[in-house]
């Protein structure tokens, strides 16, 4: 995928790609405020708290405004949820799917089955790095459009973050997906996979543009903000949700992936449609 496909979002005709970037660069000058604001050594400390809190409070708008702008470009909660978007949606249900089903074979058979099953067959004499890169390839899908990247990168970030986890250790890294799956781990990682995802979609579309506008520093700042406040937002969702045992398999798991989204996006989006 090219940078002029970055450069150039959205979809001709459609007004909400419009608010959406506009919403994404006040969230911008809120990052340009605050900088102005270190650097101001002859405010007052009253003066200087007051002008950080409306400066937060803007930027609080910008992100909500601006989450609430994603999911209107894909049709609403319920179509985005439901895999039925274009644009948001169809590519992270799929490898959501992927994710689980390779979680959920490691819980009931064990990795080196599960490995075979999927095709990497034995692990005798593979390296870890050699089973991450392949479950990066298995997780992902073709890299065809910005929704396709989207899930392939939040994916590539979850898988990653396993390793690190099991500190590259094959034996670790499946007693790590087990006690995923046996445990409420599972529904909590999804949460998180949704979370990247969402972010995912809106860097891909406006990072570099407001790095080119602001420059590289208010550029990377400003996505490290969305980025930290999607999460954010996840973490809350993950503590509010009952734990229960899922069946992750078939069409109950299918649903349960679905649900999952539509609550990420429910808390991070305040769309109600």
């Amino acid at each position: 995928m090219g940078t002029t496909q970055r450069m150039t979002p959205g979809v001709s005709g459609e007004p909400n790609w419009g608010d959406l970037n506009k919403s994404i660069t006040n969230i911008s000058k809120t990052v340009e405020k605050e900088k102005e604001l270190d650097s101001d050594k002859n405010i007052n400390a009253k003066d200087e708290a007051k002008q950080y809190k409306q400066i937060s409070d803007r930027r609080a708008a910008h992100l909500k405004s601006a989450f609430n702008n994603l999911v209107k470009t894909g049709g609403g909660r319920s179509k985005i949820s439901s895999g039925k978007s274009s644009s948001v949606g169809k590519a992270g249900i799929k490898s959501a799917r992927k994710i689980t089903s390779f979680f959920t074979g490691v819980g009931s058979n064990g990795l080196q089955q599960t490995l075979i099953d999927i095709g990497f067959g034995s692990l005798q004499g593979k390296t870890f790095q050699e089973v991450l890169d392949y479950l990066l390839v298995f997780c992902t899908d073709s890299n065809e459009g910005m929704d396709e990247t989207a899930a392939n990168n939040a994916s590539c970030e979850i898988m990653k973050e396993l390793a690190a986890l099991a500190g590259n250790d094959l034996n670790k890294f499946e007693q790590l997906v087990k006690e995923y799956v046996e445990e409420a781990g599972l529904a909590d990682l999804l949460c998180q996979f949704w979370g990247l995802y969402i972010f995912e979609h809106l860097s891909q579309r406006f990072e570099e543009k407001v790095k080119q506008q602001k420059g590289m520093e208010i550029g990377k700042e400003t996505f490290k903000i969305i980025k930290a406040d999607i999460l954010g937002q996840v973490k809350v969702l993950n503590n509010q949700r009952p734990v229960a045992k899922i069946d992750w398999k078939g069409s109950t798991g299918r649903k349960e992936i679905e649900k999952i989204f539509d609550s990420v996006i429910k808390i991070i989006c305040d769309e109600n449609d």
